[in-house]
């Protein structure tokens, strides 16, 4: 009975190490592959429109409507954040 349990230690184990080493490059293709994509185009599209109404109208409301939607194209379709970087 003991074997059993120094077995499937281990074997957690490594499974954990190679969930270690392999998942994050995976997802970092992922995310690649999601911001290459005509939703995240649109995103970043629409950022650079909201920022430009930005510079003409700092105190206008276009600029707020096009950054809204902006941030609501970033969280539909899973891009990355340009203003993080």
């Amino acid at each position: 009975m003991k074997y059993i349990y120094i077995i499937l230690g281990i074997v957690i184990i490594l499974v954990i190490i190679t969930l270690i080493i392999v998942l994050p490059p995976y997802l970092e293709k992922k995310q690649k592959q999601r911001d290459r994509s005509l939703g995240c185009l649109q995103y970043r599209q629409m950022l650079t429109e909201s920022e430009k109404s930005y510079a003409l109208n700092p105190n206008g409301k276009k600029w707020v409507r096009e950054s809204m939607a902006a941030e609501g194209l970033r969280k539909d379709f899973g891009c990355t954040d340009i203003n993080k970087k």
